[in-house]
């Protein structure tokens, strides 16, 4: 027998499970499990009458909501495509993305109207708006419970779906060129939830967080669909701010949380660490960017949680890998099993994972070999929308090329080494920022750390280190130098060191340090 692999069923089964349980808490408003479903098929019908067809794509501008993540359910349900759109991008990017995947409904958070009106007469495809809630001002724009208001709660009638055909689109953050829209199918949604639910331990006790990564970021990591396939309960927050989410996670006693790096830093340098309760909280998940250890042993010392590292990508929808610590390895020393656990982990049950040379050829799994990570797995992305040159140069030999540095060992652990990008060749040498940067994070001084390679004229690259102190802390760089030579081999060690006030983040708080290269080498700074 083949049923078709459609996230749709995931929602089925907890109605029919959960009814009554708590389904979604956003601000006031608690939605059960009953409450959601009949939620998403008024939804469907609205979007049915307004002209959304099979195939055609619905754009949410907005904040995080519980109406978007009926969105992930209401839009696919009847075989239209969900586009989450970054609200952080400037608006000539967002406005290329509405071009380039040419939306016929845009669902925009009353805050951000301004930024669609400084762009509506540039983006045609756009038929009709929808604000996500009220606005406080008058809007020529219906509201999105106005247009669901008018529907039954009853499942519509819905098109023959075919599992490889795409459900949602995710644009990059366009960092090396335009943003590429990500091709993400049925299967891979229902694959990637499996996936996650198989490596780790969710079940229908869990109340997660889900509000702080923002849901228009890679698939809302998955959260949307493997939450509501085993009936967990998610906690919808705005953004991330540690008085926030402190707030969320007493209020909700939530269990479970998402978190990149940046946040967690941030919580733990707040005075909200202490304002709050945390011992509900079991588990937190990090991913979006590489996480010094010495920050994963703070948070769980000081949260009194664990804390797992995550890896993964758009691409990939996006989690690739967990690091945890295997059974046969939990005789090793405490010391061992933390420095397992701060690598970039064991694959996820259906992944499969190798690293290749510069000709293409595979490196042995012995965790001194680096080479580019590949994937291969049901999750990965079906290519990059109207990109068919780029999905190319994406794959070899049916393994998807992630553009990050690693290695693998022999029991095999991924821990990634660096960016392709960002590896740093100084004197033909190859240092690895990540790895200098976890040096930095280390000194009880410095709030945030990055560290990029600059030109030279006699090495052709050199390290350079900008780092952000500590609130009321102060940065000697003759000490940050020698604690580095400590910890370092002398061509690691940065030649070159900025102070500054913060670092330049995506709307997720990973640093980009792209933007860190380009002042640098801006004629201002020659």
């Amino acid at each position: 027998m083949e049923v078709p692999m459609l996230p749709m069923r995931f929602l089925h089964r907890a109605r029919s499970l959960y009814p009554r349980k708590t389904a979604i808490i956003c601000h006031q408003v608690e939605e059960t499990y009953e409450d959601f479903s009949q939620r998403v098929n008024q939804l469907s019908r609205a979007l049915h009458r307004v002209g959304v067809k099979q195939g055609d794509r619905v754009a949410y501008l907005a904040l995080n909501c519980h109406r978007m993540i009926e969105g992930y359910y209401g839009v696919p349900q009847i075989g239209a495509i969900l586009l989450c759109l970054n609200i952080r991008l400037h608006p000539e990017e967002i406005a290329f993305i509405i071009n380039d995947a040419t939306p016929k409904v845009l669902v925009v958070s009353p805050q951000l109207l301004p930024l669609w009106t400084a762009i509506q007469d540039k983006c045609p495809s756009v038929q009709h708006v929808w604000l996500m809630e009220p606005s406080p001002s008058p809007s020529p724009f219906p509201t999105y419970d106005d247009m669901l208001a008018c529907e039954s709660p009853d499942a519509p009638e819905v098109p023959v779906i075919n599992e490889n055909d795409v459900a949602e689109l995710f644009y990059t953050s366009g960092t090396t060129g335009s943003p590429k829209g990500v091709m993400m199918t049925y299967r891979n949604l229902y694959a990637h939830a499996l996936s996650t639910l198989a490596t780790v331990n969710f079940n229908d006790e869990v109340i997660q967080i889900v509000g702080t990564v923002p849901l228009f970021h890679v698939n809302g990591w998955g959260s949307p669909h493997y939450l509501v396939a085993v009936g967990a309960t998610q906690v919808v927050v705005p953004r991330f701010d540690p008085e926030l989410f402190g707030e969320a996670v007493q209020r909700t006693r939530a269990t479970h949380a998402l978190l990149v790096p940046t946040m967690l830093n941030s919580l733990l340098n707040s005075p909200a660490v202490e304002h709050y309760d945390f011992s509900s909280l079991q588990q937190i998940l990090l991913g979006g960017a590489a996480t010094a250890y010495s920050l994963i042993e703070e948070a769980r010392n000081r949260l009194e949680c664990e804390c797992i590292v995550g890896y993964g990508l758009t691409e990939t929808c996006p989690i690739v890998s967990i690091a945890y610590v295997k059974s046969s390895l939990k005789t090793l020393p405490r010391s061992e099993q933390n420095r397992l656990q701060s690598l970039t982990g064991l694959p996820a049950v259906g992944i499969d994972v190798e690293i290749f040379d510069s000709s293409g050829q595979p490196l042995p799994h012995d965790g001194q070999h680096p080479g580019e990570l590949g994937v291969r797995a049901d999750s990965v992305m079906k290519g990059y929308w109207n990109r068919p040159e780029d999905t190319a140069k994406a794959f070899h030999n049916g393994w998807f090329l992630t553009g990050d540095v690693a290695v693998i060992d022999s029991e095999g652990y991924i821990n990634i080494v660096d960016r392709k990008k960002d590896i740093v060749i100084s004197g033909g040498e190859n240092i690895s920022s990540l790895h200098v940067e976890d040096v930095l994070y280390a000194h009880p001084d410095i709030l945030e750390a990055a560290v990029i390679g600059i030109p030279d004229p006699k090495w052709g690259e050199i390290p350079h280190a900008i780092v952000v102190p500590k609130a009321g802390h102060n940065i000697s760089l003759d000490q940050l130098q020698a604690f580095c030579r400590e910890r370092l081999g002398g061509f690691e060690v940065p030649k070159s060191w900025e102070i500054a006030e913060s670092l330049p983040k995506t709307g997720t708080g990973k640093i980009m340090k792209h933007i860190l290269r380009e002042k640098f080498r801006s004629p201002s700074r020659s």
